[in-house]
């Protein structure tokens, strides 16, 4: 679903980083997140059997989670589309780190979850693997717990890979079989550091 920037009203900047920033907003009376994405350019060095794109990355994670029903059970915030080809200088009170790029920056909107924190759960990996999406970056800082009730989330699918088990490379069943080894994350967890994952 295609968003107009129009409709949403910037709160807060979250996060800022080479590759994208993160805002919390308001649209349709709820509070969300906006993540604008530079934009990447196109180059040869890019491997042919690997999506580099982080934009396109998350965006069609989250598409293919949604369509699998991970929003609706609640392990995945709810995903409420995209904006394409911004034009940074329309949006100057927030967009400004984008005006020098060489090409229009892409966001997409999700559902704001307040007081999360860390925790793991291998079912919800279970169920993005079988939504046809490889998470590639299962580390503490995106699995979360909202206090207050038992809700846990996956987060930050901008690196995942969307594949098909109709024609699943032995490379792709590798990183699978490779995210799937998460047992270590139990201990980082609790001990606060990542050296066990």
């Amino acid at each position: 679903m295609e968003l107009d920037l129009s409709d949403i009203e910037s709160v807060e900047q979250i996060k800022s980083s080479t590759s994208s920033c993160i805002f919390r907003t308001r649209w349709r009376n709820r509070d969300c997140i906006l993540k604008v994405y530079h934009s990447v350019e196109a180059s040869q060095t890019v491997p042919i059997d690997r999506e580099v794109d982080i934009h396109r990355c998350e965006s069609q994670a989250h598409l293919r989670l949604k369509a699998n029903g991970l929003c609706r059970k609640g392990p995945i915030p709810d995903f409420y589309g995209l904006i394409t080809g911004i034009s940074p200088e329309k949006w100057l009170s927030y967009l400004n780190e984008f005006l020098d790029d060489n090409l229009l920056p892409n966001a997409f909107l999700i559902e704001y979850i307040p007081t999360l924190r860390v925790n793991k759960l291998h079912k919800i990996l279970a169920e993005i693997h079988q939504a046809g999406v490889y998470h590639a970056d299962p580390y503490p800082r995106n699995m979360m717990v909202q206090e207050g009730s038992d809700r846990v989330l996956w987060l930050n699918f901008d690196r995942a890979q969307p594949f098909s088990y109709d024609s699943i490379t032995a490379r792709q069943q590798h990183w699978l079989e490779g995210e799937r080894r998460i047992d270590g994350l139990v201990p980082d967890i609790e001990e606060g550091k990542i050296h066990r994952t």
